[in-house]
């Protein structure tokens, strides 16, 4: 199997979930707006480091990546994005991922933007995600930036142009900057990223022998995950494989392995 650390957060979240992605190889047409505009500044940021400058429009993920640019950007250097890393483990599967970039001291680069504040609570929450644990096993570098991007909290007034707006979002990422977007600076053990390779490969026996046995059940706990119903909500119920369901196409996760 290849593992992606998104298939083994979903896979522990709900097996219903994870059935209907990986294994019937349905996604949803259209992203969460959240995730669109995450989506959205992932890909400026990109441009920022492949060409050392970035267009910006007039949306709040320009903002956002205005805000990258002056703030996080002349702190580091990246060698790479978008990188796409895999490593083979003991059980015979393959860890596989995407790292946002490679710094040019070796370090890991994620971006991750949130609605809410910046709080200690979520920055240590990050420091421990396991997709930064993956992405150490798998680069074998111990040593990470995370860069936080708080997305803008105001609104477009009535009568206000679109310059006007974005104005006033450059304002806001200007006045109590560190609240809104910050670099964090981890660091990982080996023995720390060894004790989650052993729990990676015991979750790897547990996927394999759920698709084995077809072991895939609901919990129900997770139907409203992230603050919102899942995306799977309409057809978890009665699903029929052999019916095409509207909002959803079905498409092979890895036949692409830069996807």
């Amino acid at each position: 199997m290849k593992i992606s650390v998104s298939g083994l957060k979903l896979f522990k979240a709900c097996r219903r979930a994870y059935e209907l992605k990986y294994i019937e190889n349905l996604y949803p047409v259209a992203n969460a707006p959240a995730l669109e505009i995450g989506s959205s500044y992932h890909e400026k940021i990109e441009e920022l480091y492949k060409n050392g400058c970035v267009e910006f429009g007039k949306t709040k993920e320009d903002a956002m990546a205005w805000a990258y640019a002056k703030f996080i950007y002349p702190k580091f250097k990246v060698d790479c994005v978008e990188k796409w890393v895999e490593k083979p483990l003991v059980t015979g599967d393959t860890l596989i991922g995407r790292v946002d970039g490679i710094a040019a001291d070796g370090r890991i680069v994620e971006h991750k933007t949130t609605s809410g504040e910046i709080t200690d609570e979520y920055e240590y929450n990050l420091q421990w995600d396991e997709q930064l644990l993956a992405y150490m096993l798998a680069t074998g570098s111990r040593k990470a930036w995370y860069t936080i991007c708080r997305k803008p909290t105001i609104r477009l007034k009535n009568g206000e142009s679109e310059d006007e707006f974005f104005d006033r979002m450059i304002a806001w990422y200007d006045e109590d900057t560190d609240s809104k977007i910050r670099l964090l600076d981890i660091e990982r053990t080996d023995a720390e990223v060894e004790e989650f390779e052993r729990d990676l490969c015991r979750m790897a026996k547990e996927i394999d022998e759920a698709r084995i046995s077809q072991n895939y059940y609901r919990n129900t706990a997770n139907c409203m995950c992230w603050g919102r119903r899942c995306e799977y909500a309409p057809v978890c119920l009665n699903y029929n494989p052999e019916q095409d369901y509207i909002g959803f196409d079905r498409r092979e996760r890895y036949a692409d392995t830069q996807d």
